[in-house]
Formats: structure tokens, C-alpha cells, sequence
């Protein structure tokens, strides 16, 4: 009776741990890149993923980018910038060796620095909320910040569910939660399962 109870309870906690997942930017970004051997060099699939980051950062109306294509040491990656998605006249400038990414007069990233910076995320105070639902079922990913008050703002939807409702929800959900107070805001990334 006693092992039926624990299992029910642990159940229960691993499918809320599972129906969401925060992170910051930079350990999503570095669980996105993956392993990167410096030997070898970017791969391509990595040089979209940093372009693609760069993109949303640093390049307004971004939308898609276009497969990396290579030139000598580098990666290019053709941005697709406003509503009618019109490819930029400037490329995304990959690095193979350093993973660095540049853009015409945009700042230079340094992509190994952030992902190593990549510390652990704060967990929001007020998580009664956070449970959309079923983690097996339709999941979205959204990017927001924390302020210095512990508040939520700028929520962007990274990834729909592909479910106008849930999408929704999971707006709601975090816009709704508060962090502890910190000295600096921070950029998070938040997955959260919607089934059920």
C-alpha cells in the first residue's frame, strides 16, 4: 500500500516536472547547437541554429533563415526579413572554428562565450499555474524576461503547439508567474506541455 502511494506521488511529480521545462537562452541555445569539436569545425546544422539565434537577437522582423552554405572557413546564412519573408541583401557569417556569427553592421556574437556562460535558470515563486496539461501532448516553447521585480514581460512565442488555445494558456501561464527579485533581468526559455 505503502510502495502504490510513493508511486502515485512521484508520478505525479515527474509529470509536472515534465508538462514545463525553463531554461536561459544560452543553455537553450547550447542544448540546441549541441557538442561543438572545434577540431572538426561548425557543422552546418549547427552554423542554422547559431544563424537562426542571431536572427531573432540581433536582426529586425526576422523570420526563417535559408541552409548554410559554405564558404572556406566560414558558414553564410541568408536571412528572411519582414511579413513578405524577402531575403537580406547581407548574410549571417558563421565562423567554422570559433562558432562566432556576424551580420553587415549588427554586433558580433561570440556563441561559445554565451553558451559557457550558461548558468542554471530561476524557477518562478507561484507555480500553481504552471501545469497546462498532459506533457505527451502538444508542447510550446516560449521566450520571455524576467525583470529585476520579478515579474514576466516580453513574451514571445518561440514554437506554437500548433493549438491556438494552448498557446494561449501558456501565455497566460507565463505571464502570470513571478521570480525571486534579482540584481539583472534575465532572458528565459520556457517549454510547456498543453495535452489533456
Amino acid at each position: 500500500m505503502k510502495k502504490t502511494v510513493l508511486s502515485v506521488l512521484l508520478l505525479g511529480i515527474c509529470s509536472f516536472a515534465n508538462a514545463q521545462e525553463i531554461k536561459t537562452v544560452a543553455r537553450d541555445l547550447a542544448d540546441e547547437i549541441g557538442p561543438v569539436d572545434l577540431q572538426s569545425g561548425v557543422t552546418q546544422r549547427q552554423a542554422g541554429v547559431i544563424a537562426q539565434f542571431y536572427c531573432r537577437r540581433h536582426i529586425a522582423g526576422c523570420g526563417p533563415v535559408a541552409p548554410a552554405v559554405e564558404r572556406s572557413s566560414e558558414w553564410e546564412v541568408t536571412p528572411f526579413t519582414g511579413i513578405e519573408g524577402a531575403p537580406g541583401k547581407d548574410k549571417i557569417v558563421v565562423s567554422k572554428r570559433s562558432g562566432n556569427a556576424s551580420w553587415g553592421q549588427g554586433p558580433a556574437l561570440d556563441v561559445l562565450a554565451l553558451i559557457h556562460s550558461a548558468g542554471a535558470a530561476p524557477k518562478p515563486i507561484n507555480d500553481k499555474a504552471g501545469k497546462l496539461g498532459d506533457p505527451a501532448g502538444p508542447r510550446v516553447k516560449v521566450q520571455f524576461v524576467v525583470s529585476p521585480d520579478g515579474a514576466t514581460a516580453d513574451v514571445r512565442f518561440r514554437q506554437s503547439s500548433r493549438d491556438p488555445n494552448c498557446d494561449r494558456r501558456a501565455g497566460r501561464v507565463v505571464e502570470g508567474w513571478r521570480f525571486p527579485p534579482r540584481a539583472q533581468p534575465i532572458e528565459l526559455v520556457a517549454t510547456l506541455g498543453c495535452g489533456g
